[in-house]
């Protein structure tokens, strides 16, 4: 009778066993699978072209024609050049004067003074003015005025000529304002005679006429005690 019990308990135990593992499915979660493994993606590497740091750069040749450039235009020039004074200095003295002129061709040469200072100092004047009346006022174009020093005390020291192209005014005269700086190296003398002589043109540049050298009317004398 005891075994017979002892069986129908155990029957009653596995059948209940086996009606509550659906309630126990329900109740205890299942542990979750562990995930697959999953590769970590890994950066990419770009690698560095291996070059000479120490290695020098050939420049590559360029080559060049170059295109040639006649100098002479291929066209002769239609334009014709203005003619070219020839400016003759005086050569020689051909005696004093200081109003009226010997030669034909100028009726007087007046200067507003007899004589211009250099250098610093109170001296004055330190400009003169040359004025001239030609004989010939239609023909004449140009008048140009030479000039040169001649130290008084040693006649053999003298400079050389310049020149300058005088101004003509509204009654016909020519003129020209003489400073120390229109001489050539006035610095070199201390007291000189100013030697000029006057030439004039006409419109195609020929010479009309020349006046005589004046030699001792007008003076340049250095400014000092």
């Amino acid at each position: 009778m005891k075994k017979t019990l002892t069986i129908l308990l155990l029957i009653f135990l596995l059948s209940g066993c086996s009606g509550l593992a659906p309630i126990l499915e329900l109740v205890i979660s299942p542990t979750p699978a562990p995930p697959t493994e999953t590769l970590t993606p890994q950066p990419t590497v770009t690698r560095i072209p291996t070059r000479d740091l120490f290695a020098t750069v050939s420049p590559t040749p360029i080559t060049f024609t170059p295109t040639p450039t006649p100098f002479i235009p291929d066209q002769p020039a239609t334009t014709t050049p203005s003619p070219v004074i020839t400016l003759r200095p005086p050569s020689t003295s051909q005696g004093l004067s200081f109003f009226t002129p010997v030669n034909k061709g100028f009726l007087t040469v007046l200067i507003s003074s007899g004589v211009i200072y250099w250098n610093t100092g109170p001296c004055n004047p330190r400009t003169l003015t040359v004025t001239a009346f030609v004989d010939d006022l239609i023909h004449t174009d140009k008048v140009y005025l030479f000039m040169r020093p001649r130290e008084k005390s040693d006649t053999m020291l003298l400079g050389d000529w310049s020149s300058g192209e005088m101004i003509q005014g509204d009654n016909g005269s020519f003129s020209y304002t003489v400073t120390a700086v229109n001489i050539r190296k006035y610095y070199h003398f201390r007291n000189a005679w100013i030697e000029y002589q006057l030439v004039s043109f006409d419109e195609n540049l020929v010479e009309l006429a020349r006046t005589q050298i004046y030699d001792r009317t007008m003076s340049l004398i250095l400014c000092g005690p």
